[in-house]
């Protein structure tokens, strides 16, 4: 599944392991077309997994920092800058969206960029010449709570900007194979449930996650699969999935790509 998306709009990039920025793999590969036929967004707006905070906060205008939010990988890994910048005119923009819907939002001129944002992004926009913002996972979200962010911010996508969830569909670190490994039932049969309720273009699909198949065992915890619900909700009314590409990498870790428009 190698279709690209036709202009800017809401998008699910799985990050995997941070090592995605320097491996060759078919979702590396698939990242780096992702821009190809598409035009310059005016600004990409990107909520990770990884930066889970208090409250809602935003990137404050300037340049981001690139994160190294991990340890004990390659030491090249540790090289890498991604020098994104966030634009004081998009990120006010973005702020009076937000808290014209009742959002209370902080602007955040200290965490940057964390790999879950980074490591996608400098293998779909290499040059790093597209302004970005992050947006933060607020502790206690749920995919409901997600799915409203999204839609409050969906009309950004209008403005030219590119909306985007970084997490994975499947996120079990305990239970990681060799690389190349074949992926197990328990992955398969989640995304394969995962996609049905993406299809049914229902939130309320995903009322009760605990009844998913294999749940527990896909996401000992939620905050890999939340962004998908944001960049959901950020699809707009009556938005469908395409699903861009699917791989799996260290096995059980799927690599879905989704982008989603009305």
């Amino acid at each position: 599944m190698t279709n690209l998306p036709t202009g800017p709009g809401s998008v699910f990039f799985a990050h995997g392991a941070p090592t995605l920025a320097l491996e060759d793999t078919a979702a590396s590969r698939f990242l780096k077309t992702f821009s190809g036929n598409l035009p310059v967004p005016e600004a990409i707006l990107i909520l990770s997994a990884h930066w889970e905070t208090d409250g809602l906060k935003l990137s404050a205008p300037g340049p981001l920092r690139t994160c190294h939010d991990f340890r004990g990988f390659p030491a090249p890994l540790y090289d890498i800058r991604y020098p994104a910048f966030a634009d004081e005119q998009f990120v006010d923009e973005t702020a009076r969206l937000l808290e014209a819907n009742g959002y209370e939002v902080e602007l955040d001129g200290d965490w940057g960029l964390d790999h879950g944002a980074w490591v996608p992004l400098s293998l779909a926009y290499p040059e790093a010449d597209v302004p970005v913002i992050a947006l933060s996972l607020p502790h206690g979200s749920t995919q409901e709570s997600v799915f409203a962010l999204g839609r409050v911010l969906a009309p950004l996508k209008d403005r030219g900007f590119l909306i985007a969830g970084s997490g994975n569909t499947t996120h079990n670190l305990r239970q990681i194979y060799p690389q190349g490994s074949e992926a197990p039932l328990w992955a398969v049969g989640f995304d394969r449930w995962l996609d049905e309720g993406l299809r049914s273009g229902s939130i309320g699909y995903f009322k009760d996650l605990a009844s998913a198949p294999d749940y527990r065992q896909n996401h000992p915890t939620d905050e890999h699969l939340l962004p998908l619900f944001f960049a959901f909700g950020a699809g707009g009314p009556g938005a469908k999935p395409e699903l861009l590409h699917r791989s799996y990498e260290y096995g059980s870790i799927s690599m879905s790509y989704f982008r989603f428009a009305a």
